[in-house]
C-alpha cells in the first residue's frame, strides 16, 4: 500500500530531475552536424521551407564548386545544384518548428528535455503495467540516471525524443484498451507513428510493436485483424509524411540523408559492434541490466515480457549492422530500447525480491539507488555536465560574426560552418570541399559577387588547412595575426591583412575571452 502511494512519487521525482538536469546543463548550442541538421531543419519548416536555395553556388569557377556551399549535416538537394537539405529525420524537427513558431528560437532547446522528462514518467507507466508499482519507479530511476540518456538529455538532438515516443508507444499499445476497441488500434498506430517519424530506420521495431496482440489470453483473430487494421490505419499519415518529404528532398521516398543504405548497413559491420555497444552497456548501465534477461522466466506477465524482450531485439538488430563507431555515447542509437530494457530489469528485481521475506524488500531500493547513484556518478566523470562548456565555441564563433564582421561578409570555414549561418544568417563556405589550389579563386569569386571573405577556423583544423592550400596560396599558410582570438578557441582572418601584414603594418587581435 506504502508502495502505491510513495512510487509514483518516486517517478515524478527522477521525470522532474532527468527535466531540470537537460534545462539546467543544456548545450543550447546549434554546433556540429546532427544538432545544426535539426535545428537548422526546424527552422526551415518554421518558414514553411523545405530546402535551402543559394544562388550563386552553381556559378562557383573550381571543379563541383556547388559542394563547398553545403554546411556540416546537410546534403544538396534532389535535382538542383543551388539548394540543400538537411539529412536528419523530419520527426523531431517537426515538433522543434511548431514550438518555435509558438514561443520562439530558443524555446526550442526545450523540447529535449520536456520530452526526457516524459519519457522517464512513461517508463514508468510502461514498468507498473508489466510489473507492479514498485518496477514502474525503479526502471523510471533507472532511465534518469542512464549515462547516455543524460548525455543527449542536455543536447539539441532527436535520442531522447526517440526513446520517450517508443516509451510513449509501448505503453499505448499495452493499454486493454489497445485491442479491446477499433479506435485503441488506432491510437497505437498514431503513436507509434510518431515515433517512428523521428526514427524512420525503426519500422522492423513498429512491426515487433504489431505482435502484442500475441500476449494478451483469449485473443481471436477477428479481434487481432481489427487492432491490426487500426494500427496500420495510425502509422499510414506519418509513413505518406515522411515519404512525400524524403521523395522531395532526396530523390525518392525510401531515400533518406544518410546516403547508401548498403554502406551505412554492411555484414562486416556486426561482429565490431557487438564488440562494442555489448561492453558500452554493462559498463555504463551496470550488470544490473542482465536481469532484462530473466525476466521473461520470472516476471509477473511473462508473455509481455518476452515481447518486449523482441523489443529490445528489434532495436539492437536495426543497429548492429549499422556503421562502426569507437565513442560508448553512440549508446544513443540504443536510447529506443531503454525503456523496456529497463523495464525487464526492473520487473525482474521486483519479482526476485518477491520471493524473499517481506523485512528484506528494501533492499530493492537500496540496489536501485546504487545503480542509478553509480550511473550518475559515470555520466559525469565522462563529462556530460561539461558538455556546454565544450560547445559554446560554436555559438560565441557565430555571435562574433553576427556583431563584428559586416552584413556581406562570407565566411570560409569547416566545422563551424553550420552554426555560423545559424547564429549570424551569412553565407559560409565548407574548406575542405574546396580543391588544393582553389582557395584564392575562391575569394575572388565571393569579392566579385558584392561578398568581403573572412576565414574562421578551430585551432585543430589549421594543421589541416595549412596543409591543403599552404602550397598553391600565401593565404593558405595562416602566416598574418587573426582578427578575433575567441577563448583560444575560433579564430578569425581577415585575407585582406596579409599584404598589409608583410608590408610591416601592425594587425591587431581582438582577443575575446568568454568565462564560464
Amino acid at each position: 500500500m506504502r508502495c502505491a502511494r510513495l512510487c509514483p512519487i518516486v517517478a515524478a521525482a527522477a521525470a522532474i530531475a532527468a527535466g531540470a538536469a537537460g534545462f539546467a546543463r543544456g548545450t543550447y548550442v546549434a554546433g556540429g552536424p546532427d544538432s545544426y541538421c535539426y535545428l537548422s531543419q526546424a527552422e526551415l519548416f518554421a518558414s514553411g521551407h523545405i530546402v535551402n536555395v543559394q544562388r550563386i553556388a552553381n556559378e562557383a569557377p573550381w571543379e563541383q564548386g556547388s559542394n563547398a556551399f553545403i554546411p556540416v549535416g546537410h546534403v544538396r538537394a534532389h535535382g538542383d545544384p543551388r539548394s540543400t537539405v538537411p539529412m536528419c529525420p523530419p520527426g523531431y524537427p517537426l515538433v522543434m518548428a511548431a514550438v518555435r513558431a509558438i514561443a520562439g528560437r530558443t524555446a526550442m532547446f526545450g523540447v529535449v528535455p520536456i520530452l526526457g522528462a516524459f519519457g522517464v514518467w512513461w517508463t514508468f507507466l510502461l514498468g507498473r503495467r508489466l510489473g507492479n508499482d514498485a518496477a514502474g519507479a525503479a526502471a523510471a530511476v533507472l532511465l534518469a540516471a542512464s549515462p547516455p540518456f543524460l548525455y543527449q538529455i542536455v543536447q539539441p538532438m532527436s535520442d531522447v525524443p526517440a526513446a520517450a515516443l517508443w516509451a510513449a508507444a509501448l505503453v499505448a499499445v499495452t493499454s486493454d484498451r489497445f485491442t479491446a476497441v477499433a479506435a485503441g488500434g488506432l491510437a497505437g498506430g498514431l503513436v507509434t507513428g510518431a515515433a517512428l517519424i523521428v526514427r524512420p530506420n525503426l519500422v522492423p521495431v513498429a512491426a515487433v510493436t504489431a505482435l502484442v496482440v500475441f500476449t494478451r489470453r483469449g485473443m481471436t483473430v477477428r479481434a487481432a485483424l481489427r487492432t491490426w487494421l487500426g494500427f496500420a490505419a495510425g502509422i499510414a499519415p506519418f509513413a505518406v509524411a515522411v515519404g512525400a518529404l524524403q521523395n522531395t528532398m532526396y530523390g525518392g521516398p525510401f531515400k533518406s540523408g544518410y546516403g547508401d543504405l548498403d554502406f551505412l548497413f554492411r555484414l562486416d559491420h556486426v561482429w565490431p559492434n557487438l564488440q562494442r555497444y555489448p561492453v558500452w552497456l554493462l559498463r555504463t548501465e551496470t550488470p544490473i541490466v542482465l536481469l532484462a534477461f530473466a525476466a521473461p522466466f520470472v516476471a509477473r506477465d511473462r508473455r509481455l515480457s518476452a515481447w518486449l524482450l523482441g523489443i529490445v531485439a528489434a532495436v539492437f538488430a536495426c543497429y548492429i549492422p549499422y556503421e562502426v563507431f569507437d565513442a560508448w555515447w553512440y549508446l544513443r542509437f540504443l536510447l529506443p530500447a531503454y525503456p523496456a530494457l529497463l523495464v525487464l530489469t526492473a520487473a525482474a528485481l521486483t519479482a526476485i525480491i518477491a520471493r524473499i521475506p517481506r523485512r528484506w524488500h528494501v533492499v530493492q531500493a537500496a540496489i536501485v539507488a546504487a545503480a542509478a547513484f553509480f550511473m550518475v556518478r559515470i555520466a559525469i566523470d565522462r563529462g556530460t555536465f561539461g558538455l556546454r562548456d565544450f560547445e559554446r565555441r560554436f555559438r560565441l564563433g557565430g555571435d562574433y560574426v553576427a556583431t563584428h564582421l559586416p552584413q556581406n561578409a562570407a565566411v570560409i570555414t569547416g566545422q563551424e560552418s553550420g552554426s555560423v549561418r545559424f547564429y549570424s544568417g551569412r553565407l559560409t563556405l565548407f574548406w575542405r570541399e574546396l580543391p588544393p589550389d582553389a582557395l584564392d579563386a575562391a575569394l575572388q569569386f565571393l569579392r566579385e559577387r558584392g561578398y568581403r571573405p573572412y576565414l574562421l577556423l578551430e585551432p585543430w583544423e589549421q594543421t589541416d588547412f595549412v596543409h591543403r592550400f599552404g602550397a598553391a596560396s600565401g593565404l593558405g599558410g595562416l602566416s598574418w595575426p587573426p582578427i578575433a582570438d575567441i577563448n583560444h578557441e575560433v579564430r578569425i582572418y581577415d585575407p585582406e591583412d596579409y599584404q598589409r601584414y608583410r608590408a610591416g603594418v601592425p594587425i591587431t587581435t581582438d582577443r575575446v575571452w568568454k568565462k564560464k
